[in-house]
Parts: C-alpha cells; structure tokens; sequence
C-alpha cells in the first residue's frame, strides 16, 4: 500500500473511534488521484509521524478531493534502538539532498549540516524555501523505504558548537582520509565488545561527522578526538564526501541496529 505522511490532528479521531471519514490534504489527494490513480476500494497508508501506521480505504475520488474512510491505527516498524546522526559537511545542493535521500533509506535518525574549514558549498543562507524542499525529500524517502517517523533536520552548525552539544554518552564517529591504522569495522567492533562486557547493550546515540568536499583540516580533527572521537580510516581509497557518509552509515547500522543479535555475531565473527 502507498504511504502518505499528514497532520496529526488529520488523523487524531483513530485514538477514540475505528471508522471514520476524512478528506486528504490537496497534495496528498493529488498524489493519489491524479499521479498515482487509485480508485475507490483501494487502500493507503497515513502517517502521522507517531510511529503509527493508520490503514485508508479510499471511497471517493474527485475534482473536489479524495474522501478515505479510516480503518485500523497499528504500530507501524521499529526504528531500532540506535540514533545515528549524521553531522555532514556543507556540500553543493544535490549532493546533500542526495545524501538526505539515501541515508533516509538506509536509516539515519537526524541530519545537522556543518560548517567546516573547508566548506566552500552551501554556504549560502538556508531560507525556507530550501528547507522546505529538504523536509520534502525527507518525507517521500521515508514514505518509500516504509519508515513510520520521518527523521530529524536540524539546523547548521559549527563543528565545535556540534562537538560540544553531543550527549556525553555519544559514540563519535569520524572518518578521514589520513587515518591510516584503525579502521571503521575494528573501531565499532572493539567498542560493541567494550559495552557489552559492561552489560549494555550498545550505543544509543552515534555521531558520525564526516567532511566537506575539502575534508576535515588537522586541527577539526584534533578537536574531535579531544571529544572522544573515534577517528577512522574507510579504507585505502578516497571516497567522495557523499560516498563515504552512506559507506560510512551503512556499516554503522549494520554492526549495530539489530541489538542483540547482531551483537553476538559481531562478537563471535
């Protein structure tokens, strides 16, 4: 079934009643009738970023709008217990909305854009309406990839203001380019085993920082390590910045969001 993020207060009457009919916001109704040509009978999904998942009978499509007669509000899918925040490096447009796009897929928890040394893209004021645009980009990924929360935007900062705003119990993640003996895969593996040997369960906030098109300078890095960043090599290529947060998030979620099982395989591999 297709799914379509909405108000709350759209929705809010499934908390006291089972059936009930509401018309689709215009956007939506046009996705579902115009772009999409569903008919009546036919079922979508409506989210209202509570983690629910809110099942719709389409029973009238018209120029005046699309009427859905509310069925069933159930839990919709896990987020897992991991938070990754991805803290990226001011890129040029496409880049960042594609970086957006992707790690909602894979998923991210939250994006914060950074500025850096060396950013020298997007380094123009974020106005509404290109937030606007990135909120849009968040909401149809997550729609696509079957997520029940949409993930966070947050606004722009500075590195060390980033630095000093992370939750004291925060995994740091930092890939660069001249790291040269610890990698991703041992630095997450050594302290999956360090947190369990203290009976946790795991990292529940991880902070991954990754660079600009320009790279992280010497002294960001020395910063971040003061903070207690695990500064990592990805491997003996130069990626992209693009390239290396996705690498760098897809292997982060896969040591790490299937909680205890994906814990004893990693400790037993």
């Amino acid at each position: 079934m297709h799914r379509f993020f909405v108000s709350p207060e759209l929705v809010a009457q499934t908390n006291h009643s089972s059936l009930y009919r509401v018309m689709l916001p215009a956007a939506v109704a046009h996705q579902v009738r115009d772009v999409l040509r569903l008919t009546p009978g036919e079922r979508v999904v409506l989210l209202d970023n509570s983690g629910d998942e809110i099942e719709a009978r389409i029973v009238h499509t018209g120029r005046s709008g699309v009427e859905v007669e509310v069925v069933e509000r159930r839990k919709g899918r896990s987020e897992g217990c991991l938070r990754l925040v991805l803290y990226q490096g001011l890129l040029k447009s496409a880049r960042f909305e594609w970086i957006l796009e992707k790690g909602t897929e894979l998923g991210v928890s939250a994006f914060v854009p950074l500025r850096c040394q060396r950013s020298q893209s997007g380094q123009e004021a974020l106005g509404t309406t290109k937030v606007q645009r990135w909120q849009r980009i968040l909401q149809e990924a997550a729609e696509q990839c079957g997520r029940s929360r949409l993930p966070e935007l947050l606004s722009v900062r500075s590195l060390p203001q980033a630095l000093a705003e992370l939750p004291p119990d925060a995994l740091i993640v930092m890939p660069w380019e001249q790291e040269r003996k610890l990698s991703l895969r041992t630095a997450l593996r050594t302290r999956l085993r360090q947190t369990r040997q203290a009976g946790l369960h795991g990292p529940f906030t991880v902070a991954l920082f990754i660079g600009p098109e320009g790279g992280l300078a010497p002294e960001e890095v020395a910063l971040a390590r003061e903070h207690g960043a695990l500064v990592v090599s990805l491997g003996p290529r130069i990626l992209r910045a693009e390239t290396a947060a996705l690498v760098a998030a897809a292997s982060i979620l896969y040591e790490y969001e299937d909680g205890e099982e994906q814990a004893d395989e990693a400790l037993s591999g």
